[in-house]
């Protein structure tokens, strides 16, 4: 058997981003939801009526029932015939078996993104991971939150595991609706600092480093989390 030549050797292509479509209706109205249930402008076992969650979404009926199927499956919301919808309580046992679970696909998901992003993916890491940190520096917990969702996004982007990612997305929510609810506002320089490490071994295409950062997130946010629910 022959030898091939270097000028034989086809170098492994980059990987190109596929372009993403616009958001249908139903995507726009569940972000909407999630966002005002995440962030508690929905409060936990408030009822709202189908209208005025349409009013609040400002999308059409059959959008909005699409997107509250979707967040009851996610345990988000109760559907309740005929009255509207239960918005769901917090409480801790949910919040550290959701820990549990994330903590093993967010390490899933480093690994991928570390291997399988291309050059312009990784600095779009590094940027939202630097301006998690400047939102942080200024105290502006609502401009972090919406970042850290961000950089969750990318990263599943980057990893193009979509099973994972799917399964990863409604406890990365349950996750930030406690840190609202826990009001954990002194936690944004420190958790920042953890995910300027993820992002930086992210970005050097190292599965490894990005795996231990995972990890090292995961601990901050339950040390944290115990730590809170100790003083309540």
């Amino acid at each position: 058997m022959s030898l091939q030549s270097a000028s034989d050797i086809t170098a492994p292509r980059e990987i190109v981003p596929v372009p993403q479509p616009a958001p249908s209706l139903t995507e726009i109205a569940y972000r909407r939801l999630e966002e005002a249930i995440v962030t508690l402008s929905m409060r936990p076992g408030a009822v709202l009526t189908e209208a005025q969650l349409i009013d609040m979404v400002g999308v059409g009926r059959t959008p909005v029932r699409e997107a509250l199927i979707r967040l009851a499956q996610q345990g988000m919301v109760e559907i309740l015939p005929r009255k509207g919808v239960l918005v769901a309580g917090i409480n801790a046992i949910d919040i550290m078996a959701a820990l549990d679970a994330r903590e093993v696909l967010e390490r899933l998901i480093a690994s991928d993104a570390a291997k399988r992003a291309s050059p312009s993916e990784r600095i779009e890491i590094i940027e939202t991971a630097r301006a998690m940190r400047d939102a942080a520096t200024d105290g502006d917990a609502n401009a972090y939150m919406r970042l850290d969702k961000e950089l969750d996004t990318a990263v599943a982007a980057a990893a193009r595991s979509p099973y994972a990612t799917r399964a990863v997305e409604p406890l990365q929510a349950l996750i930030r609706r406690a840190w609202y609810h826990f009001e954990r506002r002194d936690d944004l320089l420190p958790a920042a600092a953890h995910h300027m490490v993820f992002a930086q071994a992210l970005a050097t295409a190292d599965p490894d480093a990005a795996m231990a950062a995972s990890d090292a997130l995961m601990l901050h946010l339950r040390a944290g989390l115990l730590a809170t629910l100790a003083r309540d």
